[in-house]
This record gives C-alpha cells, structure tokens and sequence, in this order.
C-alpha cells in the first residue's frame, strides 16, 4: 500500500496583524481628529455664552421694550417694529467683554 502524506499544517496568522500594519496611518489620522474634537469641544463647553436681555426705548414714541442679544449677533444690526406705534427702527448690537451695547434709531 502507498504511503500517503498528511496535509502540510498552515499557520494561521495572528488575527488582525495584517490589518494592523496596513490600518496604522488611518489609525492615527483617526485618533488625531479624535483628539481635535475633543479639544474643541472643551474649549467650547467653558467658553462663557452671552444670553442677555437688554431694555431699549423705541425712537419714535419712546416706549421701553427688551431685545434678547446672543453672541453671535456681535455688530449685527436688527429691523424691529415698535409694539406700540408699529413704526420701524434698527437696533445696532455690540458686545464687549462680555457686555451687550445695544444702539437704536429710527429707520
């Protein structure tokens, strides 16, 4: 009877090690966002948000109203109607320090 010969053993590699060194540059790139947006996000989250609301007085007729001012509206101008004499007027917004300067005239 013919010997016959038992099947060569194949090494597994270890799982993932292939990958490994093909994913390394991503992995990184990965991590480095990662980091950015943590970073980000920190800075963000103790950064103190403007929320105030400011008394102004209509130019027309003078009656006292407030405007709610954000950060983001730093050296906008906003058109506004009175309540009460329904004529129009802008309100030029200014923040500094921390503090919110509100300008209105006539439109």
């Amino acid at each position: 009877m013919p010997k016959t010969k038992a099947p060569a053993k194949v090494k597994k590699a270890k799982k993932g090690a292939a990958d490994n060194h093909h994913d390394a540059p991503e992995h990184k790139t990965a991590e480095k966002i990662m980091e950015t947006v943590l970073k980000e996000q920190s800075v963000e989250a103790s950064t103190e948000r403007l929320d105030q609301w400011v008394t102004i007085e209509c130019p027309h007729c003078g009656e006292g109203t407030e405007l709610h001012v954000i950060a983001d509206m730093d050296g906008n101008s906003i058109d506004q109607d009175c309540t009460v004499c329904c004529r129009s007027f802008v309100a030029h917004v200014e923040i500094d320090e921390g503090e919110a300067h509100v300008g209105v005239e006539a439109a």
